[in-house]
């Protein structure tokens, strides 16, 4: 993707996605419903959940701020975390999570609510140089480079996550599943990288704050996935800190 139409595709998938929320230096997450997950077994009956958030070292609560959306049909819900705080959430279907928070490591999950679970807790990480994570909910076009407009939310997320962390560098890694069938997974899987790249470029971030890696099917999550999402999650972007 050339730099110079990479603002012009951000702006598509920003009007494309309409219900884009503004980030805040606060802890905040999306949700979104999985669409295997669907069929007559699921129950209608809400799942009860509490959530809450600590520091994993320290194990001390943390006051954030949750945006989920998906609660609300039409626009994002904010709420508040102090303590516990309770959801009511569709049984079985998958929930997006992503949690920004100043001197803590960019947080992202998927969540299927499990009506056996009660209680959730996010352990967010404070930064340090060569934390890893994932970010299964930036995705591309099947077989493509070019992002997909549901990726927006992770987007945005992760340009909050380097504005609210002045010091930080990041190295940008593709990862592909196993069994694709692309010639070279290394290229593929860089060219993937870099598409995020030059997004985070055109929005303001300095090119020198980021690497590019691709590792191809070096690194898989599921050696041997067992289920689709098991191979969606091998096919991802993740994010390592270089310098903090």
């Amino acid at each position: 993707m050339m730099l110079r139409d990479t603002s012009r595709i951000r702006t598509i998938l920003l009007i494309a996605l309409g219900f884009c929320t503004t980030w805040e230096a606060h802890g905040q997450f999306v949700v979104e419903r999985s669409p295997w997950l669907d069929g007559a077994g699921i129950t209608e009956d809400p799942v009860e959940q509490t959530w809450r958030v600590t520091d994993r070292s320290t194990n001390a609560p943390l006051n954030t701020q949750f945006s989920v959306e998906g609660i609300n049909p039409r626009k994002p819900v904010t709420l508040n975390v102090n303590e516990d705080t309770l959801l009511k959430l569709e049984p079985y279907r998958r929930y997006s999570r992503l949690c920004v928070e100043p001197n803590y490591m960019l947080f992202a999950d998927y969540l299927f609510a499990d009506p056996n679970v009660a209680h959730d807790t996010v352990r967010l990480q404070p930064l340090q140089i060569g934390l890893e994570t994932s970010l299964p909910a930036i995705e591309f076009m099947p077989g493509t480079q070019e992002l997909y407009y549901t990726s927006v939310p992770a987007l945005e997320a992760l340009l909050e996550f380097i504005d609210v962390n002045p010091t930080l560098a990041l190295a940008i890694i593709g990862c592909e599943d196993t069994d694709e069938k692309t010639r070279n997974q290394d290229r593929f899987s860089r060219d993937r990288a870099r598409a995020v790249f030059e997004y985070l470029v055109s929005s303001g971030v300095a090119s020198d704050r980021l690497t590019i890696e691709g590792r191809g099917s070096k690194s898989p999550a599921f050696p041997e996935p067992k289920t689709p999402e098991e191979a969606e999650f091998n096919r991802r972007i993740s994010v390592r800190v270089t310098n903090y």
